[in-house]
């Protein structure tokens, strides 16, 4: 096999694993791991050209003298690199351009011997014998797929870089799996990670993290754990789960994997506590603590009816509490505190009672028509009501509000302003990024001024965040994971909305739903497999990487998010 052959050989089979780099990394790649095979330091410049699927060599440097005498040495491609020296490389793009990919001293080697295929996965000498945080390989991209097939990791775009995110990930499948627990991948990680045994990812006993201490929080709220979250898997968490999964119809194991997790999150969960059919003493003081601030619209009788369940949940979805319409620990405790805010509605809203508002807002000229849909235009023109009636301007139709927008003295819109539209005024457009690289600083910027709840609060805010840390399980402020920042970005900006996963986005009906990709606008959230992320316009978006580990810019023309798109919903 000629050097030229050799070279096409490696472009065929590499072609599809290095699919998601540029040509100027992929031929970097290829050059770190094969080109010291071929060219001992007497070899000279090499010129590669990248045309359609071929590596073509330059006659005059490859294949002269020093190509010949490596060629009469290779014997089943096993050559003598004995002190050899990476000579520079300079590749001829399409457009005929030269760039050097390398300084004279990057890469040395002091010698040895390629045996077998450099291609398959067990040959040693392609990358480290060890990975760990901070290198960066391309088996890394391997590393992290497999650890999202099974759950160890949140889906995204896989990267080289052996980040943070990819440790903890690595650290919850060495415990899941009985290895040693120290966050690198050496050869019997590696070696379990990609075989049939490797176990797929639940929190059971003696694990601990975030995502445990989320699991425990939920678990506290319906009932079914009578202690605080630590973050460790013991055995009270255990016979927690177990009883969770026994009242709704799991197999009861103990062990919190990817049914339990989504059950958890769903809007049909059973919970463990005062909930549908309950009546007592207990329940009518819950009542009336939910008709003092706006919840529930009928008399408190201490039957936990139809009407409670949807007061209940109105009142967590304002707090962002997860909203299963029971009287759990985290809704008790808020209720009864000076935290818990009166009803109002806003961002999101739709119905009679929404319409309702927006006809007094039409009749009043502060809105042009009523849609049933609480939308950024309705907000827009609520403060301007509670600016002209002397009210706090937050955008809601709270119970002070509603009383003077209903009353005979509501004062009109001045006559030289403008009513707002209820749908057709465009989301604010967004400058594109200059270009695509990545954030330098993980600092946190200062706190941005909120307009209000509409797209240019939203995208400022979620800039603000750019280099925060990934964290799995993280909702702010300073990590984060994918719902998480969703989640804590329009809730800085004033939209009362519950924490949801992205299955519980893909199940969400409450906003307007965008089922083409070509169809997203800035600030709409943007729904993946597993994933979620913040659309800014231009064929951009913000989100949580897990295999960057942190807030970065993502690109949608990616094949991978077409690939797992799912929807997009639409608030404003």
């Amino acid at each position: 096999m000629n050097i030229k052959e050799f070279f096409k050989d490696i472009w065929e089979k590499t072609a599809d694993a290095f699919s998601g780099l540029s040509e100027k990394l992929m031929l970097k790649e290829l050059y770190q791991k094969y080109g010291k095979y071929l060219l001992p330091a007497t070899a000279g410049l090499i010129i590669v050209a990248m045309f359609t699927s071929a590596l073509i060599l330059d006659k005059g440097a490859a294949e002269g003298k020093a190509a010949k005498a490596a060629e009469e040495e290779s014997q089943a491609m096993s050559i003598d690199i004995t002190d050899a020296v990476y000579i520079p490389a300079v590749v001829i793009d399409n457009s005929g351009e030269t760039e050097a990919f390398f300084e004279e001293d990057e890469v040395v080697y002091d010698g040895g011997y390629m045996e077998g295929d450099p291609l398959s996965s067990d040959y040693e000498g392609e990358t480290k014998s060890v990975l760990s945080q901070g290198d960066r390989e391309p088996i890394v991209a391997q590393i992290q797929e497999r650890l999202m097939e099974l759950g160890y990791m949140d889906q995204d775009i896989p990267t080289d870089y052996f980040g943070p995110a990819t440790e903890a990930a690595v650290e919850r499948f060495q415990m899941k799996n009985e290895l040693t627990v120290d966050g690198n991948v050496g050869e019997a990680t590696k070696t379990l990670l990609f075989s049939d045994e490797a176990k797929k990812y639940s929190m059971s006993v003696g694990m601990e993290g975030e995502d445990v201490r989320e699991l425990q929080s939920i678990l506290r709220n319906l009932g079914y754990l009578n202690a605080s979250a630590t973050g460790y898997f013991g055995t009270d968490t255990e016979t927690a789960v177990k009883n969770f999964q026994q009242k709704n119809g799991l197999t009861a194991d103990g062990s919190a994997g990817s049914a339990t997790l989504e059950k958890l999150y769903s809007g049909d969960v059973k919970a463990n506590y005062i909930g549908f059919g309950e009546e007592g003493d207990t329940i009518l003081a819950l009542q009336k603590k939910l008709k003092s601030l706006g919840y529930l619209t009928t008399e408190p009788d201490g039957k936990y009816g139809a009407d409670t369940v949807q007061a209940v949940k109105r009142f967590q979805e304002n707090h962002g509490l997860i909203v299963d319409g029971y009287f759990g620990y985290d809704t008790k405790v808020l209720l009864n505190s000076g935290d818990a805010e009166a009803n109002a509605f806003s961002i999101g809203d739709r119905g009679t009672q929404v319409e309702n508002i927006q006809r007094r807002l039409v009749a009043l000229k502060y809105l042009k028509k009523a849609t049933g849909y609480y939308g950024e235009d309705t907000e827009a023109a609520v403060r301007a009501f509670q600016k002209r009636n002397g009210l706090s301007q937050d955008g809601k139709v709270g119970q002070q509000t509603l009383k003077v927008l209903l009353s005979d003295n509501a004062k009109k819109a001045a006559a030289n302003s403008s009513s707002s539209t209820s749908s057709t005024k465009k989301p604010t457009t967004t400058k594109k990024p200059t270009s695509t690289k990545k954030p330098t600083t993980t600092k946190t910027p200062e706190k941005v001024q909120v307009s209000g709840a509409n797209v240019s609060s939203l995208i400022a805010v979620a800039k603000s965040k750019l280099g925060c840390k990934y964290v799995r399980g993280g909702k702010g402020p300073n990590t984060f994971d994918c719902s998480g920042f969703v989640y804590w970005c329009l809730r800085e900006i004033g939209v009362k909305i519950s924490y949801m996963t992205s299955a519980g986005w893909k199940s969400c009906t409450k906003y307007e739903t965008v089922t083409s990709m070509s169809e997203i606008k800035a600030g709409d959230i943007i729904v993946f497999k597993g994933h979620v992320g913040i659309a800014i316009g231009n064929g951009q978006m913000i989100d949580a990487s897990s295999s960057e580990g942190k807030i970065r810019y993502g690109n949608l023309s990616h094949s991978y998010w077409k690939k797992n798109f799912i929807k997009a919903c639409r608030l404003f």
